[in-house]
């Protein structure tokens, strides 16, 4: 007899009065006709902690660069937009048209569908979404408008706003679009980024000249959006197709500009201050250049990521030599979409579950590519290539949502509203090492400047580390994680359930039997290798514990259908006649 190892995940995720879940779910994808699903816009939620995959049939919208979204309180989306059109819940449409011009050789009309309609603007970071302090219900779109530069290519000349209203029923009032904020015919950077103000309410958003160290940094505060100050950086940042982002709290800005495949492309990172809204260049990585790349930081601010599509970077932020530091993380390893291109690496976008996500570049794919532990060094980061498959298309969209879960900086010169850092508890746990059930790494996703930890693992032990790992016997243990600073308190308790089951060796489950596919998509085949015929009772788990499958008898080897499921983790525990158990992870794709 031995000992097999599972966890079941009970979540008990409260959502705080003070939480902010404006960015809990990302809306990507795209879609022309919604009587053909195969293809569709796509929300990922993240509310739990874990990726949820939701497919929206009735939402019909092109999304193939230009992604910004923004949620409600519950972490629905609620508005979103691909730089030419602006949707709501359900399909509704707020805007026919923005940045619109109606020249037959305009950036909006060559970006339309054969006059069909638009199918989004093709660069990432084109537009970003932002509630209006003091406002509620109130939200701002920002977004590009581009030109035909005198060298022949298209380049934003100016961005514009729309000004629209949430109504209690859930209909849309749009107050004002097409609304220049920002200095007009200058060729500026096609990207554009937000973050908080350091008193906590107000919010930075920041873009660059094109090829120049001029950058601007505008002020949404409750009198709207203004340009606060123009500023120099030391030197000439070239602008090229990528991504820009701030960190997590808003301390660094990094920008990607993929120049030529002769001259490749450069990383430059920047310190940003909050309180003046001033840059300040740190350092600038080359490295070869790709198509559609992108970059990103851990949310702890420790390591910067980027990618050439080919290979993926990690440098060290807290490093005397950054430059120095950079480490590969992976190479692409190949692998073909069927039917399409290589999934290579591109866009990357930072989630509440404290991972980041890898877009292809190729339009149409299908997976994602995630740094699963993006806090920790290459290569304990764990990055998976290919490991997300999302069913229907992405048009290499990568949301551009900042961090709505970011307060003051307490005590700084700005900090003037009143507004304090009160930490909310949120965090998750995952296996520590694949296939080893009972060892547990437990990951802190509590926000609002947490200072201190304290963990209660619910046999005793307890530790003050911010993301400890801990190793359990059999049994149901309530984990208790507490985040603290100089203002207050919060906790929040997770139940953990590791169960010993037992496996009788004169019918050994375990070595007998094989489960085809895994992945699987409806339908489950269990083979025997001694073909013994034999009556099991199977039952399949979700993530969350919840039993959403069950037979309770059926012949093995043999092959069963499974309902429509949720992609993501499954266990399917197979009980025999003798009351001998044997439980096997399966992934529904």
């Amino acid at each position: 007899m031995y000992k097999l190892l599972i966890i079941f995940f009970f979540v008990l995720f409260e959502i705080s009065l003070y939480s902010q879940n404006e960015g809990d779910s990302w809306v990507i994808g795209y879609s022309d006709d919604s009587s053909n699903h195969k293809t569709s816009v796509m929300h990922l939620n993240f509310s739990n902690a874990n990726l949820k995959v939701e497919y929206h049939y009735d939402e019909l919208l092109w999304m193939t660069g230009t992604a910004a979204n923004i949620c409600d309180s519950t972490g629905d989306p609620i508005i979103w937009t691909n730089g030419m059109q602006i949707f709501g819940k359900k399909g509704i449409e707020i805007a026919h048209r923005i940045a619109y011009d109606s020249d037959p050789i305009s950036y909006w009309n060559y970006y339309s569908d054969h006059g069909e309609g638009p199918i989004g603007f093709p660069l990432p970071d084109g537009a970003v979404i932002l509630p209006f302090p003091l406002s509620p219900n109130y939200y701002f779109v920002i977004y590009h408008y581009s030109e035909v530069h005198p060298d022949g290519y298209f380049q934003v000349t100016k961005f514009l706003s729309a000004l629209i209203k949430v109504n209690n029923n859930l209909t849309y009032d749009l107050i004002y679009q097409d609304s220049i904020i920002g200095p007009y015919k200058h060729w500026l950077a096609s990207k554009i980024c937000a973050t908080k103000h350091a008193n906590g309410r107000d919010w930075w958003i920041t873009t660059f000249d094109a090829n120049s160290p001029h950058y601007y940094s505008f002020l949404l505060d409750p009198n709207g959006i203004q340009l606060d100050h123009e500023g120099n950086v030391d030197e000439i940042v070239k602008e090229g197709l990528g991504q820009v982002e701030f960190s997590s709290q808003g301390n660094y800005f990094a920008r990607l500009d993929a120049i030529t495949l002769d001259e490749g492309q450069y990383v430059t990172l920047f310190r940003f201050d909050r309180c003046s809204g001033d840059f300040e260049r740190l350092n600038t990585f080359h490295t070869d250049a790709g198509a559609t790349t992108g970059v990103s930081f851990s949310p702890s601010e420790r390591y910067l990521y980027a990618d050439d599509n080919s290979h993926l970077w990690q440098w060290d932020l807290l490093s005397s030599d950054i430059a120095a530091s950079q480490v590969l993380v992976d190479t692409f390893d190949g692998f073909i979409q069927p039917n399409w291109f290589g999934m290579y690496f591109g866009p990357m976008a930072s989630a509440t579950d404290g991972k980041i996500y890898i877009i292809p570049p190729a339009g149409s794919s299908k997976y994602m590519h995630v740094i699963e532990r993006p806090d920790l060094p290459s290569p304990d980061c764990r990055f998976t290539q290919h490991s997300v498959y999302l069913e229907k298309s992405n048009g290499r969209s990568a949301p551009n949502i900042p961090n709505f879960r970011l307060g003051p900086i307490d005590g700084s010169p700005c900090d003037t509203l009143g507004i304090d850092n009160h930490p909310i508890a949120r965090w998750k746990y995952e296996e520590d090492l694949p296939g080893i059930w009972k060892t547990i790494r437990f990951i802190d996703l509590s926000f609002y400047n947490p200072t201190s930890w304290h963990w209660d693992f619910g046999n005793g032990s307890t530790s003050d580390e911010a993301n400890p790992v801990h190793t359990y016997e059999p049994g149901l243990y309530q984990v208790c994680l507490t985040v603290s600073n100089s203002f207050s308190s919060d906790s929040t308790c997770h139940w953990v359930n590791i169960l010993s089951t037992n496996v009788n060796h004169e019918n050994e489950l375990s070595d007998d039997l094989t489960f085809l596919p895994n992945p699987f998509h409806s339908e489950i085949n269990i083979q025997s290798q001694s073909e013994f015929s034999q009556e099991v009772k199977i039952t399949l788990f979700d993530i969350l514990g919840k039993p959403v499958f069950k037979k309770s008898s059926i012949l093995v080897p043999g092959k069963f259908n499974i309902p429509e499921l949720t992609n993501g983790l499954y266990f399917l525990v197979i009980e025999d006649q003798n009351g001998h158990f044997y439980t096997v992870k399966m992934m529904k794709i």
